[in-house]
């Protein structure tokens, strides 16, 4: 679209000094009836087009040099500029077939079925770790808008065809990551022409058990699991627990938050006192940028270290990241899927968080303040100004951002965890004054 207003106005002024300069000329020559706008813009477009009618033509030398001029102008623009810049690119796109198999060659990926935000993070993770991966997409508007950036499948998951094109039977893992009656059928189809791992991401975990009755190894609700996330590195932490765990090689790696009053802070990566707890630090998360074995960085209270190691050396390292112990109650904003797992799950842990919801909560066991998150005077009604953390978890990633201004504004001392919906959003939301986002 841009080309083709600039193609547009450029070609507009040209047949505006064009018609300009031929009505000069033309009252020159003594063809003061010719002289008009009208006429002018009619011979410029008839000549530049090449059609010359030769109703209206230049009796003298000036005019027609002129009149070549035009010509061959309209003849570099039509073939130069046009045909090939314009004209060339869009047919192209059009007949563009989006691939509907897999490359031959590609064996041990991951197949990922339908995109949205989550597959921002998972294709980080695979890139990271040289994982190679390729998403089904249904929707071909959606799959050519991610083409240039993933390998993309354009069909239906559900369909047996399909998941042979992708290759299943050479897969390492099969992730279903549509909605609930999708991923059931995903499931069941897979389960027919391949042994392949199969993880569902659920919707809703009440409808877990249908996706393993469908054929899913596993089944994971990204919420919920970030409720318990986010919930475990805000409460006290258990010795040998560790959220977001995954096992590597027999060890754990584990992200490690550094607490504000952490006496790493300040420390480069590789300082002695990181590797005699036993841990290994092998990537460290700055506002949301990932640096890979990062010897030289220095320690920030905006950092997540990426550990390795056993559960004892894990627990001495995360004894480093934290700070002294803060008093204060834990605010809660936004009481959805996420912030509804993150209450029940400090609950359990004998903490009782204040929620914030623009919903009445009726019946709460906990303390609840109905009114906006982003608003300055509910987030002082309910108590942000003496929290001891702060746990933002609203879906829209512009409200997390004005919430963790207005919070971080009313305490420099809470400590604030954000959720992110989109990956890219991260960076803003350190930047506004989270501590660690999830």
């Amino acid at each position: 679209m841009r080309r083709v207003l600039c193609y547009a106005l450029a070609t507009i002024f040209l047949v505006a000094l064009y018609a300009t300069i031929f009505m000069e000329l033309m009252a020159r020559e003594g063809q003061t009836g010719n002289a008009d706008p009208v006429t002018a813009v009619y011979w410029v477009v008839t000549t530049m087009t090449t059609v010359g009618y030769g109703d209206v033509v230049f009796e003298n030398l000036p005019g027609r040099v002129f009149s070549a001029v035009v010509g061959l102008s309209g003849i570099f623009i039509l073939f130069a500029v046009l045909l090939p810049v314009i004209v060339t690119p869009w047919l192209e796109s059009l007949n563009r077939e989006l691939p509907s198999k897999a490359p031959p060659k590609m064996k041990g990926h991951i197949i990922i079925c339908g995109y949205n935000p989550i597959v921002e993070a998972l294709a980080e993770n695979f890139r990271r770790q040289k994982l190679p991966f390729l998403v089904i997409e249904r929707s071909e508007e959606t799959a050519r808008k991610i083409s240039k950036r993933y390998q993309v499948l354009w069909g239906d998951p559900a369909e047996r065809d399909t998941l042979a094109s992708a290759n299943i039977g050479s897969a390492s893992l099969l992730i279903a990551n549509e909605r609930d009656e999708r991923n059931a059928d995903i499931s069941l189809t897979a389960r027919e022409i391949s042994g392949v791992e199969v993880v569902a991401l659920a919707e809703d975990l009440a409808r877990a058990r249908f996706l393993s009755y469908a054929g899913a190894s596993r089944v994971i609700s990204p919420k919920a699991l970030l409720g318990s996330f986010v919930a475990q590195i805000t409460s006290p932490p258990r010795k040998g627990v560790f959220p977001g765990a995954i096992k590597l090689f027999g060890s754990l790696m584990v992200p490690l938050p550094i607490y504000q009053g952490s006496p790493l802070i300040g420390k480069v990566v590789h300082d002695p006192a990181l590797s005699e707890t036993g841990a290994k630090v092998v990537g460290m998360w700055q506002k949301g940028r990932f640096v890979s074995i990062p010897k030289d960085e220095v320690v920030s209270s905006h950092s997540v270290l990426m550990a390795v190691g056993e559960r004892e050396g894990l627990d001495r390292l995360r004894e480093l990241t934290m700070g002294p112990p803060r008093t204060g109650p834990l605010i809660v904003i936004g009481y959805g899927d996420v912030g509804r797992r993150i209450v029940a799950a400090l609950t359990e842990r004998g903490v009782s968080p204040s929620v914030v919801d623009r919903r009445e909560l009726d019946d709460a066991p906990f303390r609840s303040i109905v009114g906006d998150g982003t608003s300055e005077e509910v987030l002082v009604e309910s108590g942000v100004k003496d929290a001891a953390g702060v746990l933002i978890m609203l879906n829209d990633d512009s409200d997390v951002v004005f919430a963790t201004l207005l919070a971080r504004n009313l305490n420099g001392e809470a400590f604030i965890v954000a959720r992110a919906n989109h990956l890219s959003s991260a960076e803003k939301i350190y930047r506004a004054g989270a501590d660690y986002v999830a």
